[in-house]
């Protein structure tokens, strides 16, 4: 979701210093690399964090820091240091920084261009990162701690008690905290049903809420399930037009062929531009009749095509259906019976609807709650909340989507796909949203994972996946 993303908007305001600055060291050209050159925006920290070796061979990071944790990072392609001149691109926000490096007063006079065009003035300072709270992924070596039980309806186990092997959690655990999965806030590891692995990172705590991004999807193909449970929707073959309480349209058109499968496979077939696809969200009756307006260019439920403004159309829906909005439904049909009482659905909500496509925050732990109900067919506690029935179809494949092999396919607003393992190749269904955040089932292992993470625009959203493989899987 682009409102959880650093935007260039953000990078153009004047940056101040920050204080804690080493003043008035001696430093030179390899001093580049070592500390950050920082910044302040709002309540943002930006911690510019270059390495390799000067003038030409460098590349590096921008780590935002917001609250002491370190929310996102920028990926900084490719710099350069000549004669006291500092160069970086920014590829993700199309900007360029240079620079006049005064190592005597540890600053950096210069300025932003975005796309070749002028920006604003920006002072960075030097500082040594390790007194920055949130900068560590944690602190020191990891040594396994087993949950603690009874806590907000979980009950948890040890390795050994599920099948486990400490030594590979271990290893997972500390890979992530070295950064090798980039920038990932927390892991919840669940096996037959019992939290084994609750673990934080770059000063995220349990009680904090996270961004689901896309996730949100998958969340709300569960609020249809609950709905035709109940008996509010006949079946996924229902008409679209006839869901969003609107009349046909002209003979031939392809829209009275839209059935509410077409939206959750993503299969409508609209004329929507790859860049539409990915960056237009929106709710409400006047954005719902935006999408309505479009046109159906390729027959519905022939191609699959990720369009995140389709997905919120079903805010429409669910409130035609049973006359609630979806957090209200929400909290009834899936949150109130899993005993989750944080969460926030608010940024995005236009005259009460909600926004579907990737705006639900919760916590990690509730998160993991959601993975291992669906993992055990709908149930939680011994009770019912989603049917079998739905899960099941819900979570297979019906769409192939030419992605990574993790990803390969989609069923009902979930990924499917396979992850390789000690035993082979392992299927996995995936709740997937972008900066790393992901619910990762493995029914032949009886096991899901859930991932908060920062990885929006720093090319490592799926890094997270041959971690796992390579740490964890493979000892199972």
């Amino acid at each position: 979701m682009s409102q959880f993303r650093v935007s260039a908007a953000l990078l153009l305001v004047f940056l101040i210093g920050v204080p804690g600055c080493s003043p008035g060291q001696s430093r030179g050209p390899d001093d580049i690399t070592r500390g950050v050159w920082a910044g302040t925006a709002g309540a943002e920290t930006f911690l510019f964090d270059l390495r390799g070796t000067p003038p030409d061979s460098l590349v590096g990071t921008v780590h935002v820091m917001r609250g002491g944790k370190m929310d996102s990072e920028l990926a900084i392609t490719r710099a350069s240091y000549h004669s006291g001149n500092l160069e970086m691109f920014i590829e993700s926000t199309n900007a360029t920084y240079t620079g006049k490096v005064d190592f005597a007063r540890d600053r950096i006079s210069g300025g932003l261009t975005f796309g070749g065009q002028p920006g604003s003035k920006m002072e960075l300072r030097w500082m040594d990162p390790t007194g920055v709270p949130g900068f560590a992924a944690r602190n020191g070596p990891y040594t396994y701690v087993m949950p603690t039980d009874g806590i907000d309806g979980w009950q948890t186990a040890t390795p050994e008690d599920v099948g486990m092997d400490r030594s590979a959690l271990e290893a997972l655990v500390n890979a992530v905290a070295q950064d090798e999965a980039g920038l990932i806030h927390s892991i919840q590891i669940v096996r037959h049903g019992k939290l084994v692995v609750d673990e934080y990172f770059h000063g995220y705590l349990p009680e904090d809420l996270h961004r689901l991004t896309s996730v949100t999807k998958s969340i709300s193909s569960l609020l249809i399930g609950a709905a035709i449970d109940r008996g509010l929707i006949s079946s996924v073959d229902e008409p679209l037009l006839q869901l969003l309480r609107k009349p046909p349209t002209d003979s031939g058109s392809l829209w009275d062929e839209e059935t509410l499968r077409d939206l959750l496979t993503m299969s409508m077939g609209l004329d929507w531009s790859p860049q539409e696809a990915e960056d237009l969200h929106g709710t409400g009756p006047a954005f719902f009749q935006a999408v309505l307006s479009r046109k159906v260019v390729v027959p519905p439920g022939t191609k699959w095509d990720y369009v995140n403004a389709n997905v919120d159309l079903l805010a429409g829906v669910i409130f035609n259906v049973s006359g609630e909005h979806a957090e209200t439904f929400a909290s009834e049909v899936l949150f109130a019976p899993l005993s989750i009482g944080t969460y926030d659905w608010s940024y995005g909500k236009d005259e009460g609807y909600d926004l579907m496509d990737g705006s639900l925050q919760l916590r990690a732990r509730d998160m993991a709650k959601i993975a291992t109900m669906v993992a055990a067919g709908g149930r939680w506690d011994g009770k019912e909340i989603i049917s079998e029935a739905w899960i099941k179809e819900s979570t297979r494949n019906h769409m192939a989507t030419g992605e990574h092999p993790a990803l390969s396919g989609y069923g009902y607003l979930w990924w499917t796909g396979e992850i390789p393992s000690g035993s082979g190749i392992e299927p996995i269904i995936v709740a997937n949203g972008s900066g790393s955040q992901f619910i990762i089932i493995f029914p032949r292992l009886d096991m899901v994972v859930a991932i908060t993470g920062g990885n929006d625009n720093n090319g490592r959203h799926l890094d997270i996946g041959k971690v796992l493989a390579d740490k964890l899987l493979v000892s199972m």
